[in-house]
């Protein structure tokens, strides 16, 4: 039998432990008199303090609802009266209580057979039942988790030990893993819910090393947890716990200090939480928009690339009845060019959202970026539109594509003009940005040192629906016909691609700000380039191995070539090249695609004829930029679609620094 005093330590820890929950929970004994409550219990039933107070009958309790009108219209007296008879019964119920504001809180009794009287939970259940509304399935299943539950509760009831009767019953009463761990790491207390957590009862527990019962693959992060605790911090982390011949667990677990009066560490609560069912629900509702956001981007996919091969069928449809004059044959081809433009654009938008364009991080400093381009932001916005620069001096350089971020800042631009019709100010900003550990914005970026770029407006704001789908694909609020859907979402693609994160900040009425965060050079060099307009270049002799497995892109890049002066020859894949190149090395350029059938990739054959062939150059060809390997730099890429001064542009480029 246990000592008094090691008794009301116990009692003591677990008392205080119950603050911790998150559930709220009362024990009235056998005559209906407060034992003990814990805080969460008076603000879910939103009591008053003064009510919590130690011998106070249950009776008053009701009698405060009944006077606040919770139990409908009739005397108070007999209100109270029948729902004291009840609780005299100390019967095992279940039950919602809806509250006025809406919130559902299930309160569960459980009579305590020997001493009398019962505990009570209460526990936040309102966005449980919403997704059980949604997926009744799981009424059966938790009905009989209940039943389970109750049989398990009172047998182990029965059996407790009369000295821990008290304590046994109130943390087996909590649907929640409880635990007291020594400083030695060594197990004190546990509550049933071990058993169906790990397989063992509290016997096999006692001063046994909680490290006992970690799998491996989550030991790095519970021993983090735990050197944490043991230096006087909570902390909390969550994990899936894998059980052999049963599913895996998806839990919450958290590590709470524990000292004595004189502040020396004692050791620590083990608190943990089954969040299986809130996973899968979680899991079920994240499919569901996935599959919504799909739906949204085939239909704008199909809805723009028909538009765009309309124009170029019916175009190319004048040009085969051989019937226009010469001013009408190039219109007509100008189109076609100018559709296929589009195409090619809409692409890059499509990759940009799915974060699969590449990319070329530089060292930039944003200040200059941002003084450079507010002047042909100035004038692409108007008159009625004041754009205002607030910069803080001295910040470092910001690893990231300028050339995308350029885009990022007008396609944020144009936005905030649209919001803005009878015109307003635009504030771009600056600054740096510290990440804290445990934050609610960019939740999924580590901790440290960030810049910061916004861009706030003076327009109409949004509303919380269209702030939660601003970043979706092709979802606009403009009319139909302006604007493609696409601008945010591409914004929304390259800013995580760079490694930063994005968030809206917006009132209805009072302006939307647009916060986007980079990760900050560390070479801390500026290394921006010219961009000069190369002149076009002019024909060439040079000997050149075409590689493309596509005939109609082969058909057109060989007649290119050849009206350029080149003199080509044509492989259909990389072994073929390969072979060519073994019986004639004397080839001054390779063009070749990169996505081909066979075991010879285009990047394959680049790292060869690097290897095999130093003198000839290789240009490589591709409409897939995730397929793009890291040493492939942007001299020796062409991207699909192209135009024949594009090709002519790359090519002159190599040959020249070939023989310079």
């Amino acid at each position: 039998m246990l000592k008094p005093s090691t008794l009301e330590q116990r009692s003591a820890w677990t008392i205080d432990a119950l603050d911790y929950l998150d559930q709220g929970i009362s024990i009235f004994d056998h005559e209906l008199r407060l034992v003990a409550c814990n805080q969460r219990m008076l603000d879910l039933l939103e009591l008053p303090e003064s009510l919590a107070q130690t011998n106070q009958h249950l009776s008053e309790f009701f009698r405060f609802n009944a006077q606040r009108g919770e139990y409908g219209e009739g005397d108070i007296d007999e209100l109270v009266a029948e729902r004291v008879a009840l609780a005299k019964n100390f019967q095992p119920h279940v039950f919602d209580r809806i509250r006025p504001d809406g919130t559902i809180i299930e309160v569960r009794g459980n009579p305590m057979e020997k001493n009398g009287g019962f505990v009570t939970t209460y526990t936040d259940v309102t966005e449980q039942r919403h997704a059980e509304a949604r997926l009744e399935k799981r009424v059966v299943k938790r009905t009989e988790e209940y039943r389970r539950e109750t049989a398990a509760h009172l047998k182990t009831a029965e059996a407790l030990h009369k000295s821990e009767l008290w304590i046994r019953q109130i943390a087996d009463a909590v649907p929640a893993l409880i635990a007291y761990i020594d400083k030695n790491n060594r197990y004190q207390f546990a509550n049933n819910v071990h058993q169906s957590w790990f397989g063992l009862d509290r016997k096999q527990l006692i001063d046994r090393s909680i490290f006992d019962l970690v799998e491996q693959k989550n030991r790095p992060q519970f021993e983090r947890d735990i050197a944490m605790v043991l230096r006087g911090i909570e902390a909390s982390s969550e994990y899936v716990i894998r059980r052999k011949g049963r599913s895996p667990m998806d839990v919450s677990i958290t590590f709470i200090p524990h000292f004595d009066d004189d502040n020396n560490m004692q050791g620590y609560f083990f608190l943990g939480q089954d969040l299986t069912e809130h996973k899968q629900t979680q899991r079920e509702l994240v499919e569901s928009q996935k599959m919504q956001a799909l739906g949204r981007l085939t239909g704008g996919i199909a809805h723009d690339f028909n538009n765009l091969l309309t124009i170029i069928l019916g175009n190319l449809n004048f040009i085969e009845d051989d019937s226009l004059d010469t001013n009408e044959m190039r219109e007509v081809i100008q189109h076609c060019q100018q559709a296929a433009k589009r195409g090619g654009e809409l692409i890059q938008r499509l990759l940009t959202f799915s974060r699969r364009q590449s990319l070329k991080p530089e060292s930039t400093n944003l200040n200059r970026m941002i003084e450079d381009f507010s002047l042909l932001l100035q004038r692409t916005l108007g008159e009625t539109i004041q754009v205002r620069c607030d910069l803080d001096a001295g910040l470092p350089n910001a690893s990231v594509d300028r050339n995308q971020l350029e885009t990022c800042l007008l396609n944020l631009a144009l936005n905030a003009r649209d919001s803005m019709p009878r015109g307003g100010q635009l504030s771009i900003r600056t600054k740096a940005y510290f990440k804290p550990e445990q934050h609610h914005t960019f939740t999924d970026l580590p901790s440290g040192k960030y810049l910061m770029l916004s861009v706030r407006d003076q327009g109409d704001g949004m509303s919380e629906e269209t702030i939660s789908r601003a970043f979706e694909p092709f979802y606009t609020t403009k009319p139909s016909g302006v604007g493609t859907g696409l601008g945010l979402s591409m914004v929304y693609g390259f800013v995580k691609q760079s490694g930063g994160g994005i968030d809206i900040n917006s009132i209805e009425g009072s302006g939307t700000t647009i916060r986007l965060i980079f990760p900050i050079d560390k070479q801390q060099s500026d290394t921006r380039q010219s961009k000069e307009e190369l002149p076009k270049p002019e024909p060439q002799t040079a000997r050149v191995l075409l590689v493309e497995d596509d005939e109609g892109v082969r058909q057109f890049v060989h007649r290119t070539l050849n009206k350029m002066g080149y003199n080509v020859d044509l492989a259909e894949n990389g072994e073929l090249a390969l072979e060519q190149l073994n019986n004639n090395p004397e080839y001054d350029l390779v063009l070749t695609d990169i996505v081909m059938p066979g075991s010879v990739s285009g990047l394959d054959l680049y790292a060869r004829i690097n290897l095999e062939h130093p003198a000839t150059q290789v240009l490589c060809m591709t409409g897939y930029s995730e397929e793009l390997d890291s040493e492939l730099d942007e001299q020796h890429l062409l991207h699909k679609p192209f135009q024949r001064n594009q090709l002519a542009t790359k090519l002159e480029q190599l040959l020249e620094s070939s023989h310079a």
